[in-house]
């Protein structure tokens, strides 16, 4: 008995390539709507439509992919028995603080190249404090009496 190898070649898609870049399970239909989102088809060759020049930046839909992935619940899909003692828990992922944090500096940081317009996230925002300023007329605008001592 002899073993025939395989020589059908393997289309890696955009798709595939969006798939590989995350490292829990991610719905087909969440890839489907960002590529959809930047105009490109899922399926296209990935060899191919990183070649062509015109074509959305790849790394945009990466960004895409995280951003849709942070704007989620933090716990999927996760489920758990336990009887008597005894416990299994299988399946989802959970998102820490720290992981999504990570993810969007990942995200970001791609936006801030390509398109920075699309940032997101927490914004620093400073306010200087005057401190607290007395009331010289009431809310019907007239002044108030002061007592000078």
């Amino acid at each position: 008995m002899s073993i025939v190898a395989n020589d059908t070649h393997k289309v890696y898609t955009v798709g595939d390539w969006l798939f590989d870049c995350v490292n829990f399970t991610v719905p087909s239909s969440a890839v489907n709507y960002v590529c959809a989102c930047r105009g490109v088809e899922y399926l296209t060759e990935y060899d191919e439509y990183t070649s062509n020049e015109e074509n959305v930046d790849i790394r945009l839909l990466k960004a895409d992919l995280y951003k849709w992935i942070l704007l989620g619940p933090s716990k999927v899909n996760n489920t758990s028995d336990s009887d008597n003692g005894w416990s299994h828990s299988d399946g989802g992922y959970t998102l820490s603080k720290d992981d999504k944090k990570l993810l969007m500096d990942e995200a970001n940081k791609i936006y801030k190249e390509l398109e920075p317009e699309s940032v997101f996230g927490k914004r620093k925002v400073r306010m200087h404090s005057a401190g607290i300023m007395p009331a010289y007329r009431d809310m019907d605008g007239n002044p108030i009496p002061r007592e000078i001592q």
